[in-house]
């Protein structure tokens, strides 16, 4: 009779736990599932995917492709994949794209790793994993500082992004280098936000 209940108690016990396993795993499971997005991982769900086309250009090249969106404020920006700070803000292009693209933004992503077979496929694995929905592109010339000063880069650092006005001028230039004209989401939304609404401001006046 003692062994019976000895046994049943073991039973009684080990059912206990294989519950109490089940229903702690359904509460991490749960609480996995209920974890928020991330600002970035809600940008980038927000967006469709996209297929990249990743060109090609260098110092030469890039006034050209400026000039074809005279009339729309083109925003360049130069970025890396051995930049920690590029990919920690590459996101808020795609939500620059998504605010200011039909007021007439245009953003030229221009990527400055080594140019060869093996970095244009990371590049191009990021960007479609960024869901990337601007212009890409990849700078074919060698990296070193003269290529840096073509480009107009200031410092030879990373992040760097130039914005140009709908008149094709060079407006903003913001970087690493000058503390009054630091890359960040803050300057670079104000910088966005103040040249979209002198824009507008002149549309008005002039009709």
């Amino acid at each position: 009779m003692v062994l019976f209940m000895i046994r049943k108690l073991i039973l009684c016990s080990t059912l206990l736990c294989l519950l109490t396993a089940c229903s702690f795993g359904e509460s991490q499971e749960q609480e996995t599932e209920a974890q928020p997005l991330t600002a970035r991982e809600a940008v980038i769900q927000s967006l469709p995917a996209v297929e990249i086309q990743l060109k090609e250009i260098t110092p030469e090249t890039l006034p050209a492709e400026i000039e074809k969106y005279r009339g729309k404020v083109v925003f360049v920006d130069y970025w890396a994949t051995w930049c920690p700070m590029c990919l920690d803000s590459f996101h808020h292009l795609s939500r620059w794209h998504q605010e200011y693209a039909d007021k007439g933004l245009v953003i030229l992503a221009i990527n400055l790793d080594e140019d060869n077979e093996s970095n244009r496929k990371v590049v191009k694995e990021y960007l479609t994993e960024q869901r990337a929905p601007f212009e890409n592109f990849i700078s074919t010339v060698k990296p070193d500082a003269i290529r840096d000063e073509k480009f107009g880069i200031e410092g030879s650092t990373l992040p760097f992004c130039q914005i140009y006005n709908r008149e094709g001028e060079l407006a903003v230039t913001l970087g690493n280098v000058n503390p009054e004209r630091l890359y960040g989401e803050v300057s670079i939304s104000d910088a966005l936000t103040k040249l979209f609404t002198e824009t507008d401001s002149a549309k008005n006046a002039n009709r």
